[in-house]
């Protein structure tokens, strides 16, 4: 018997998750029959023994009623606890609901008759096929979602974010709301965010979050799931041809999700659209070599010229041809040197307080349209060449109210390379493609940056950027954006449109600037390739500005002649060449004799002692002088050296000389009739430098000389 019994004994080999699971499933799919062939029977035996008093069997209908109402609410709370989608909550709320309504109608009427016994077992076989169909068939898909989610929670600590509400814009973005409970903070999901990308399969900036500035609970998490700027978008034109630079923002490019990247520059527009009105947000723009940073620039030049109320100035110390020579006629002024920014930066001061002083005497407090000032926009291409002086961070400090905007655009905004004051002087940036994408904390405002923004592709994704500030809404900064794809031809003939509707630099400020815009750099026609340029028109011949400031074109080579025919009639043969040294060296022979007859060696006095008396010089010896000596009816009062050194400077200015050495005055200061003529100099000097008529040279190879900023004529200030 013992044997028998041992060898009927079955092994079971399944694990205990398995014994669970197999559990699980009768339960799953054995529930629902057993409620139809179990609850049969007590809901019979309940109207046999309620049906003989009526009052009973209402209050117990009553109760069979309202404890399956009670069952649905508390199945209701358990699927939001438990996170259940949508249509799995509407099954249960069905099931409980038929299970109540059956076991209420049993109770009441019976299901003794053939009738009710036959709805009984035939609606409770369908709603248990049903049950059944549906957990072998949707349960696969919840499960697997919820196992997603469930993943994320397990291996990244997502515990404490409820993801509540996920939605596609059909154009590869997914924004969720994401709830933060039980003290969760949005730092702690931000910190997440790159374990997130990882599972998720998507690379670094694709997943980016914004908090609710009221509710820091409530965070909206994006996620860009496909890159539709691969391709780029050509440019559509002019947004606005024709109208006020304080009308409509300006357009750049477009978002990753479709919707175009604008930018309110005047801070007061008439209609901002999306954006929002403020002040003037100067801007860093900072990308590796090759990322595009100068096709964006191009870009608001172009738009920007072909609209009134605006005069744009670009500074290039580099290639400026190169850079901007398709819409270098766009610019009211180009500066070219360091030198010429240098001086630029300096005389700016005084355009700021012209412009001021014209907006206060409107009773305005900043720049708006139609209030008889040009918006100035001063693109500043390679930063790092004037990024470094006072002058420049001075400028970004009191531009803004007076209407001016100002660009500096740069490869890497560092100490090194640009004044950490200029660089928080700049409220906007456009972060373009960088080296190392944590780079981008220099110029982008830190909520960006928490929500996400990386721009660490370098130079391989052209023109794209995050863009931030500029009226630009907060929850945009840390969206991938691309420039348009502007062919250059494009851009040239909207700008060459463009020059019949701009307004001119108005007076006061052309006026402030003075011999430098007398003097200035520009251009009329747009400088392409030959097929490019083909349908547009030339430059026309047209005298250059005083000073002759404007480049010439090069002069075409001789019809007749070769650069080899030149060269061979400039020859000289040997024989020509061996006179031509000899007679120069006859020359400096004599000129040296020259100087040793007037200038004898000491040795012709070798025979004079300390006891003898040195003979007095004949009557026609020469009279040596020390340097700045002169005769009394030579010299100058105070007043007329000031004026007479005024007046030199003032000349100075109108011939287009910027720069001047002291020593190049020393023939009318050292004429002084004081006794210390030194000590007038250095304080006519001093006042110079403070009524901003000179300024010192900060280049390195500029020392101890001035540059010669405006003339002292101007304003009285020669009274």
């Amino acid at each position: 018997m013992a044997r028998r019994a041992s060898r009927s004994k079955k092994i079971d080999t399944r694990t205990e998750e398995e014994v669970q699971e197999s559990r699980g499933a009768r339960l799953t799919y054995g529930g629902p029959w057993a409620v139809v062939l179990g609850g049969y029977l007590p809901v019979e035996l309940a109207h046999v023994v309620l049906e003989g008093n009526p009052t009973t069997l209402a209050l117990a209908a009553l109760g069979v009623a309202g404890t399956g109402t009670a069952v649905c609410r508390l199945m209701s709370h358990i699927d939001n606890k438990a996170k259940r989608p949508k249509d799995q909550r509407i099954w249960h709320q069905v099931n409980t609901g038929a299970v109540t309504a059956a076991a209420t109608l049993g109770t009441v009427v019976g299901v003794d008759s053939a009738a009710t016994a036959g709805a009984w077992f035939l609606g409770g076989v369908g709603m248990a096929a049903a049950n059944n169909l549906w957990s072998k068939f949707y349960k696969a898909g919840s499960e697997k979602s919820a196992s997603k989610w469930e993943k994320l929670e397990s291996e990244i600590g997502l515990a404490k974010q409820e993801l509540e509400d996920a939605k596609s814009n059909g154009k590869g973005t997914v924004v969720a709301k994401v709830r933060a409970k039980d003290g969760a903070t949005a730092d702690e999901l931000a910190r997440k965010i790159p374990a997130l990308a990882s599972v998720l399969r998507l690379g670094q900036g694709r997943i980016t979050h914004t908090v609710n500035d009221d509710d820091s609970g409530d965070i909206t998490m994006r996620v860009q799931v496909a890159d539709l700027l691969k391709n780029g978008f050509p440019w559509p034109g002019p947004s606005a041809f024709g109208t006020s630079i304080g009308d409509s923002p300006l357009n750049l490019g477009r978002y990753e999700d479709g919707e175009t990247l604008k930018v309110n520059l005047p801070g007061v527009l008439r209609d901002p659209q999306e954006l929002r009105n403020g002040n003037v947000e100067h801007a860093i723009a900072q990308g590796t070599n090759g990322a595009g940073k100068t096709q964006g620039n191009c870009t608001l030049v172009g738009d920007a010229a072909t609209r009134t109320e605006v005069s744009t100035i670009i500074i290039n110390c580099s290639k400026f041809q190169q850079d901007y020579g398709h819409v270098r006629h766009a610019a009211d002024m180009v500066i070219q040197t360091e030198a010429e920014a240098r001086r630029f930066f300096k005389q700016l001061h005084t355009v700021i307080k012209a412009r001021a002083d014209y907006l206060g005497s409107k009773g305005l407090s900043k720049w708006k349209p139609g209030c008889g000032l040009n918006f100035l926009i001063i693109i500043g291409e390679e930063a790092a060449d004037f990024a470094d002086g006072e002058a420049y961070s001075k400028v970004l400090r009191t531009l803004r109210s007076t209407g001016g905007w100002f660009l500096s655009s740069i490869q890497r905004a560092t100490h090194d390379q640009m004044d950490t004051t200029a660089r928080s002087n700049h409220p906007a940036g456009m972060a373009y493609g960088l080296t190392d994408g944590a780079d981008a904390q220099y110029i982008l405002p830190p909520e960006a940056i928490e929500a996400g923004a990386f721009p660490g592709w370098g130079n391989r994704k052209a023109g794209y950027l995050y863009a931030a500030g500029m009226g630009i809404k907060e929850d945009r900064w840390a969206v991938v954006a691309r420039t348009y794809n502007a062919d250059r031809a494009q851009l040239a003939a909207a700008v060459t449109a463009g020059m019949n509707v701009r307004t001119p630099m108005d007076e006061v400020t052309a006026g402030a600037f003075g011999a430098l815009w007398t003097n200035r750099t520009f251009f009329t026609t747009p400088l392409l390739e030959a097929d490019d340029a083909a349908d547009l028109p030339q430059e026309p011949h047209h005298p250059a500005p005083p000073a002759a400031s404007q480049p010439a074109e090069a002069a075409p080579a001789s019809e007749h002649g070769t650069d080899e025919d030149e060269d061979e009639a400039m020859a000289l043969d040997a024989e020509e060449v061996e006179e031509l040294i000899r007679k120069e060296t006859e020359d400096l022979d004599d000129e040296l004799q020259k100087i040793l007859d007037s200038d004898p060696e000491p040795g012709e006095y070798d025979h004079l002692s300390v006891e003898q008396e040195i003979e007095a010089p004949a009557d026609d010896a020469p009279v040596f002088n020390l340097p700045g000596a002169c005769e009394d009816e030579d010299k100058l009062s105070s007043d007329d050296a000031r004026d007479a050194i005024f007046a030199q400077l003032d000349d100075w200015v109108r011939e287009g000389k910027d720069s001047f050495q002291p020593k190049e005055l020393n023939h009318i200061w050292m004429r002084v009739d004081l006794e210390e003529p030194r000590s007038w100099w250095n304080r006519l000097r001093t006042r110079l430098l403070k009524d901003g008529v000179i300024s010192k040279d900060e280049s390195e190879e500029g020392y101890g000389s001035y540059d010669l900023i405006r003339s002292p004529l101007a304003d009285n200030n020669g009274e």
